[in-house]
């Protein structure tokens, strides 16, 4: 019987239904789509699901071995691979693992240290004490000698929590007094916003040395064997380098402005850090900063990066789904290196916390002539936070010119027209 289930952790994006028909395409075979949903993660907020018919949604509870292994058992020897696209699903794919023997997938102990940020930096601070800045964990029993633990570090510092990904509750702090103002205020959210995105672990937060820099990022497909395959670097403008609340990425850029040779030691950097975790079967999203001491890794997940399934296509033309399915089964990515656009995406937040009461400009912008997408992620009535405080962007743009000039001019044009009008409590 030849494999022929492509098997999804939780959700299901459009841009996974349309890789797999290529790849059923170049398989020459028909293939069929599975959706493992843990029992936990069906009311997940705007969980994606698939509308096409191609995937099927199957149950199970992961927190149970036994069901888990009895819903596997009649697809173990037809499921073909296995992949998620949340970082919140890598959990359960890390539970799901010892029940796919016989496909190529990472090893559960990779899946952990990719989504523990602590445990993430102790693996690339061994691998290569480079690679990392200073770094303390805090947990709340620590907060009463919080300074001794944080005695040598140097300010200003950087306080992330270890299980949330992207810029929630990412916080700058300049001195001792912010340290301690932070860690009792992140502290004291932590808990809603973990159960918020369905976090499981208990809540540490991660101190570190801020770096000085530009911020990237490249998303690398590793395969079962190792090899590891960087896309062109992005770059990231974060809305604290411009002054703004929260270290989420306010714009991203493709193609970047930099020589090869520091491109190529970025793309090392990145290979480093995949080895140091030790991932392998899987896309993996890397976040760097260039500093003048060399790269540093501030951050790796096994997963599409956000936003870049839009971005590379639009600049390179790459299939960044299909890719990742490809090298799943342990064949060649197809990475196209030609610039065909210059793209940008836009995240957008309100200019002050509080009740959102009127959107503004959302078709004038979309009228704009590099705008591909804009989606509003918000209504009338609800709640706008900062990314510090665990909100996520209000609205989401894609640009993409041939005319650079264009693609630029049109972005701060977006930024001027898209106003939300926001009630403070």
């Amino acid at each position: 019987m030849e494999k022929d289930i492509v098997l999804s952790v939780d959700i299901v994006e459009p841009g996974l239904v349309n890789a797999t028909h290529l790849l059923s395409k170049k398989l020459g075979r028909p293939l069929k789509g599975i959706v493992l949903v843990h029992r936990g993660f069906l009311d997940y907020p705007d969980r994606p699901v698939d509308t096409t018919g191609l995937f099927e949604e199957v149950v199970a509870d992961f927190d149970n071995p036994d069901e888990l292994e009895r819903t596997l058992l009649p697809l173990l020897d037809r499921i073909l691979l296995v992949t998620t696209r949340y970082e919140d699903s890598i959990y359960h794919l890390r539970q799901l693992i010892p029940f796919v023997p016989y496909v190529y997938a990472p090893t559960e102990s990779s899946l952990l240290w990719s989504s523990e940020k602590p445990l993430m930096r102790d693996r690339l601070k061994s691998y290569d004490p480079d690679l990392v800045p200073e770094y303390r964990l805090v947990q709340q029993d620590d907060l009463l000698r919080w300074e001794e633990v944080t005695k040598d570090l140097t300010f200003p510092v950087i306080v992330k929590p270890g299980s949330l990904w992207s810029s929630f509750l990412v916080t700058r702090c300049n001195t001792k007094d912010e340290l301690a103002r932070c860690l009792n205020e992140t502290f004291g959210i932590i808990d809603k916003v973990y159960s918020h995105w369905r976090r499981a672990a208990k809540p540490v937060l991660l101190i570190e040395e801020m770096m000085q820099g530009d911020m990237y990022s490249t998303d690398v497909y590793v395969s079962y064997d190792g090899i590891i395959r960087c896309l062109p670097l992005v770059q990231v403008i974060t809305a604290a380098s411009l002054g703004q609340p929260g270290f989420y990425g306010h714009t991203c850029i493709l193609p970047v402005d930099l020589s090869e040779d520091e491109t190529q030691k970025g793309f090392q950097a990145a290979r480093s850090a995949v080895r140091a975790l030790g991932l392998r079967a899987t896309t993996v999203h890397i976040e760097l900063f260039h500093t003048k001491d060399g790269w540093k890794v501030i951050e790796l997940g096994a997963r599409i990066g956000g936003r870049r399934e839009k971005l590379y296509h639009e600049a390179f033309g790459i299939e960044h789904h299909y890719n990742d399915l490809i090298n799943r089964i342990n064949l060649e990515p197809e990475m196209p290196i030609k610039i065909v656009s210059h793209a940008r995406s836009e995240d957008i937040f309100a200019e002050a916390e509080g009740v959102v009461e009127v959107v503004e400009g959302v078709e004038a912008a979309r009228r704009l002539e590099s705008v591909i997408s804009l989606k509003v992620n918000v209504n009338p009535g609800d709640r706008a936070l900062f990314a510090d405080k665990g909100g996520d962007a209000l609205a989401v743009a894609f640009l993409s010119n041939i005319n650079k000039e264009k693609v630029e001019a049109d972005a701060a044009k977006l930024r001027e027209l898209i106003h939300f009008k926001v009630r403070r409590p």
